[in-house]
C-alpha cells in the first residue's frame, strides 16, 4: 500500500459522494451536504481547503432504506456500507466506504479489520417539540453515545483504558445493542410528525443542530468541486444555528484539519 496526500484523498471522497449522488438519484432517496461540507458548498465552492471529509445528512427513513439496500445493491463493487450495527462498525452512524483503501483515525479499535476512506452519511430526526424536554432527551441520547464511544476505543494505551473499556463493553453489552438502544429513543420524535428536525446520532453533535422542518421541505443545488450537489433550501437558518457566522473566515491559526488520520491505497489502484 501507499500512503495517500491530503488532495489525493479529498479526490476519492469526491468520487464516493457522486457515487452516493447517482444511488440517492436512481433510488428516489432525499439527502444533502451537511456541516463543513455544507459550509464548504456555499462559501468556496468545493472543500474548506483545510478541511478533509465529507458530510450528508439523510432523512431518517432514507437512512434506514440506504442501511438495508445499499450493499445489496452494489454487491461487489468498490463502495461498501458500513452500518453502526455492523460487529465491524467504528461509529455510530453510517460510513460508506471505498474499499481499495485503508484509513486509520487515531484511538479507534481496528480488531475487526481497517475501515477505509469514506464519506460520513448522518441520520435526521424529528425533535420534541419544548426546549426543556428537547434537553432531557438530547442529554439521555448524548450519555448512550459516551459509552458507545468507549465501547469502540482501542485498549492500548493508558491504564485507565485498559481496565474500563472491557468492562463497559461487558456491562453494556458493546457497541451493537447500544446502537438499537438509542434508536429506540430517536424512533419517538419522527420527522413527519414533528416541527424541529436536527442530527443528534453522534458524541460530535451540538444543541443547536435544531431547526424548524421547513428548512428541510426542498432542496437547491450548488457547485461543489465542480459538481452540482443537493443542499437543503433552508440551509441558513441550519449553518447558522451550528456555526453561528459561518461566512466568516476562522483565525488563520486555526485553518487546519481536526482529523488525525493515515490513509493508504492499495497497490495496483487507480485514485481517479
Amino acid at each position: 500500500m501507499r500512503e495517500l496526500s491530503f488532495e489525493d484523498a479529498k479526490i476519492i471522497e469526491l468520487n464516493i459522494l457522486r457515487h452516493i449522488d447517482d444511488f440517492c438519484n436512481k433510488n428516489n432517496l432525499k439527502y444533502f451536504l451537511a456541516y463543513g461540507t455544507l459550509i464548504g458548498a456555499v462559501r468556496h465552492k468545493g472543500f474548506i481547503p483545510w478541511d478533509d471529509d465529507i458530510d450528508i445528512t439523510l432523512p431518517r427513513e432514507d437512512y434506514n432504506w440506504l442501511i438495508e439496500n445499499f450493499n445489496k445493491i452494489n454487491d461487489g463493487g468498490r463502495y461498501k456500507l458500513v452500518s453502526p450495527y455492523s460487529k465491524g462498525a467504528k461509529h455510530p452512524y453510517v460510513k460508506i466506504i471505498d474499499t481499495f483503501t485503508v484509513k486509520i483515525e487515531a484511538g479507534v479499535n481496528y480488531h475487526n479489520d481497517y475501515l477505509g476512506v469514506d464519506v460520513d452519511v448522518f441520520p435526521m430526526d424529528g425533535q420534541p417539540e419544548s426546549k426543556q424536554e428537547f434537553d432531557r432527551w438530547f442529554n439521555r441520547l448524548m450519555r448512550i453515545y459516551k459509552l458507545h464511544a468507549y465501547c469502540l476505543m482501542e485498549t492500548n494505551g493508558s491504564l485507565k483504558r485498559k481496565i474500563f473499556v472491557p468492562i463497559i463493553r461487558m456491562l453494556t453489552g458493546g457497541h451493537v445493542r447500544l446502537a438499537k438502544k438509542v434508536d429506540k429513543l430517536h424512533k419517538k420524535y419522527t420527522i413527519s410528525k414533528s416541527n424541529y428536525v436536527g442530527v443528534t446520532s453522534c458524541l460530535f453533535v451540538n444543541r443547536g443542530d435544531r431547526f424548524r422542518k421547513e428548512c428541510i421541505s426542498g432542496c437547491k443545488y450548488v457547485s461543489f468541486e465542480g459538481y452540482e450537489f443537493p443542499i437543503p433550501i433552508g440551509y441558513d437558518e441550519i449553518l447558522t444555528n451550528i456555526y453561528g457566522d459561518y461566512m466568516k473566515l476562522p483565525p488563520e491559526e486555526k485553518r487546519v484539519t481536526h482529523h488525525a488520520n493515515k490513509m493508504y491505497i492499495k497497490d495496483n489502484v487507480e485514485i481517479y
